[in-house]
């Protein structure tokens, strides 16, 4: 990058993880340039419609370019069709549109995970700055997830129910947050069933982590 330019906001740690009737998604809110906190409100978790949510990281104007096109091309699906976008569909589109900007040779710098519920269950999926995706038990992106990921190795099971599931996304969300300097200053989390998106309040996040939540308030 040249000089004369800012250093782009990025780092960061995203989780997200199936259990046996949905998927959690959880993002820390810090957003670094260097060694700079360049806000400790940064948004990385985005609701996209009714069931599905995304999670950004990497290059912050990309990843935000990245948002508004999805959301714009699911609402025009869902006005013509007058039915939601399944999630599976949504992340067959985001990765055309990413792979179509990467055959260009100016790929999107993102890591971004696309996680809902259809018809057909639970999905996460991991996506690369390139377009490819494939569906995992649960991942991580950014900065932080080599430290996620260890937590995830650990802790995750098949079939768990809600609550442990939360545990664990908010447990390795937390592993990345003592490690990673670029990883901090909050946590969101959201739960999605055939229900819809549920977001958890900070109280909760600090109900479930008791004495393991990692900030002082």
């Amino acid at each position: 990058m040249p000089d004369y330019l800012p250093e782009p906001q990025h780092g960061t740690t995203t989780v997200a993880l199936k259990f046996k009737n949905g998927v959690v998604v959880a993002t820390d809110n810090r957003a670094s340039a260097g060694y700079m906190v360049a806000s400790p409100r940064a948004k990385k978790l985005h609701v996209l419609n009714e069931k599905t949510v995304m999670t950004i990281a990497g290059l912050v104007s990309d990843a935000q370019y990245l948002v508004k096109l999805l959301k714009a091309q699911i609402q025009i699906f869902e006005l013509e069709r007058e039915r939601e976008m399944e999630t599976r569909v949504v992340g067959s589109l985001l990765a055309r549109i990413m792979y179509g900007q990467f055959r260009t040779g100016f790929p999107y710098y993102v890591g971004l995970i696309l996680a809902g519920y259809d018809h057909k269950g639970p999905h996460v999926y991991n996506l690369d700055g390139s377009g490819a995706f494939g569906e995992e038990p649960y991942t991580s992106t950014g900065s932080g997830s080599p430290f996620a990921y260890g937590a995830l190795e650990s802790l995750y099971e098949e079939d768990m129910e809600e609550e442990q599931a939360k545990k664990v996304a908010l447990l390795a969300l937390r592993s990345a947050i003592i490690k990673d300097i670029a990883t901090g200053d909050g946590m969101d989390c959201v739960v999605v069933t055939a229900d819809g998106v549920k977001t958890l309040a900070k109280e909760d996040i600090k109900g479930i982590l008791g004495n393991k939540y990692p900030f002082a308030n």
